[in-house]
């Protein structure tokens, strides 16, 4: 067993840091195209923001994280998550909010344990029924709105039946052998029930960061740091998408609906560019290519192509996989910016060289979280997932900017990379910002804003109030195009105005 602690992991990123050229996720050394002054979207893309139930819902006591939250040390500034912006209260003002924002879709999760809140419910199929109902009343207000829902199914959180941080030597989750069957008939049965209304479907949100923060930086449940247990996980993680994607295919085919159409499913996948600390170094260079494949390759070659590498090599052991293969009806895209590997990165079995992502040493502007404000990488992340030739959907891209300062501009910018990659052929039909409101963000709990619309906290009622970007969102929404000179209008970035801890 390795192991390893978050301090040394954020020790990493503040070592000195070489002189770098830009490099990253098939970063290409043609020349480039001349710049387009405009970029349009078409009339059916989907504009959206994303959520999770855990951040903006409260009394999920029962759950992972409701424990964890009560841990000490585990959330900072001690922040509890119930004192967050209880959306299931706000189901109506929140669909409003959508709409002024000129937006069409809405991801957000189904949660287990409020919809199960005991394996006993879970096993007798006895939902709770003021929990489903409350999911009923936001599908159906979205749909009433013409606002298309996405769900999400596994979103970092199990209930404490499945995930126990109090015990975290003991197999939890998914290292659990009953968890992937449990895990599929969640997924027959929110199909099965919600089909009629919900075509979009994710069946695990960012499953490599998942097992990176609780099984090797240790800062998400179960808290540990085992790189067995993460490789582990990982193989599982894989066969449970396969299995909860057959599932919901198979309760939701578009046609005993009747709503006729089939559903798509995929997971949302956190990719970012990979940078050498010294791009002089072949070792370096290698490093990138190393993290880029575990990172952003190893899961979709699974889902997408039938590849099983086991030990993560980069050298599959299965081709082909009859359960796997062609287990992705699109590409969900998770993109947040740029992480360093090279000589200075700890190496790990499986994990190769660890990332770093936190106060790195360069000029680029920085978000409240310290990470880099890199809106050209997204255009590399774009075209290195365009080569699995499925559609793609941005399912989440964000920052934190509790000043409102940067987003307007972070937004435009990462449209308009949007745009130019659709002009290069890239198939994006979606885009998800981070987030409708702001939310408890995991273990940095309320510090970190990446709402569109601000939550006083404080206020019994929890009021949300308007960010720049709102009105920036719902004009590019209503036109359909974005120019440069819109960009060029809006203030420069500030760097880290208001920081925060996170991950």
């Amino acid at each position: 067993m390795w192991t390893i602690s978050r301090a040394s992991v954020l020790a990493a990123g503040l070592a000195l840091v070489l002189p770098v050229a830009g490099c990253g996720d098939d970063a290409s050394t043609a020349d480039p195209e001349p710049e387009p002054t405009e970029v349009t979207f078409p009339t059916d893309f989907l504009w959206g923001t994303g959520t999770a139930g855990f951040q903006i819902e409260s009394e999920l006591d029962n759950t992972d994280w409701g424990i964890w939250a009560t841990l000490p040390g585990k959330i900072a500034d001690g922040d509890d998550p119930n004192d967050g912006p209880d959306a299931l209260a706000h189901i109506a003002e929140d669909v409003q909010l959508m709409q002024d924002a000129g937006l069409n879709s809405y991801r957000f999760s189904i949660e287990m344990a409020r919809v199960y809140p005991t394996r006993t419910a879970f096993d007798d199929e006895q939902p709770d029924a003021a929990g489903l109902a409350a999911y009923d009343e936001l599908v159906d207000a979205l749909v009433a709105a013409d606002i298309v829902p996405m769900v999400t199914l596994h979103h970092f959180v199990w209930p404490d039946y499945v995930r126990d941080p109090t015990a975290p030597d003991e197999p939890q989750g998914f290292e659990r052998p009953d968890t992937i069957d449990l895990f599929e008939t969640w997924c027959t049965r929110m199909a099965a029930h919600f089909g009629d209304r919900v075509d979009l479907w994710v069946t695990i949100n960012e499953p490599t960061v998942e097992v990176s923060v609780g099984y090797l930086a240790s800062i998400f449940p179960p808290g540990v740091s085992d790189t067995e247990r993460l490789a582990a996980v990982l193989r599982e993680q894989v066969r449970a998408h396969g299995r909860c994607y057959d599932a919901i295919h198979a309760a939701d085919d578009g046609d005993a609906d009747g709503d006729g159409a089939a559903a798509l499913v995929s997971i949302a996948k956190h990719d970012r560019v990979y940078e050498p600390f010294d791009a002089e170094l072949d070792s370096d260079l290698e490093a990138v290519e190393r993290a880029t494949y575990f990172w952003n390759r190893w899961f979709v070659n699974a889902i997408v192509y039938g590849d099983l590498d086991d030990d993560f090599d980069g050298e599959p052991e299965v081709t082909g996989d009859p359960d796997l293969v062609g287990r992705a009806d699109y590409l969900g895209l998770n993109y947040y910016g740029v992480s360093r590997v090279g000589t200075l990165s700890l190496e790990l079995p499986y994990v190769g060289p660890v990332p770093v992502q936190i106060a790195l040493l360069n000029d680029r502007p920085k978000t409240d979280l310290r990470w880099d404000i890199y809106p050209r990488g997204f255009g590399q992340v774009l075209d290195g997932i365009a080569r699995y030739d499925l559609p793609i959907i941005v399912t989440e891209n964000g920052l934190a900017d509790s000043l409102d300062v940067n987003r307007s501009r972070f937004l435009t910018e990462h449209l308009f990379e949007i745009g130019k990659a659709r002009l290069r052929g890239v198939d994006v039909r979606g885009y998800y910002h981070w987030s409708l409101t702001d939310n408890f963000e995991w273990a940095g709990g309320f510090c970190p804003r990446f709402g569109f619309y601000t939550v006083d906290y404080d206020a019994a009622d929890k009021p949300r109030t308007s960010t720049a970007a709102v009105q920036v969102m719902a004009d590019i929404a209503a036109t359909g195009r974005l120019s440069q000179t819109t960009i060029d209008e809006l203030p420069d970035y500030q760097s880290a105005p208001a920081p925060c801890e996170g991950f």
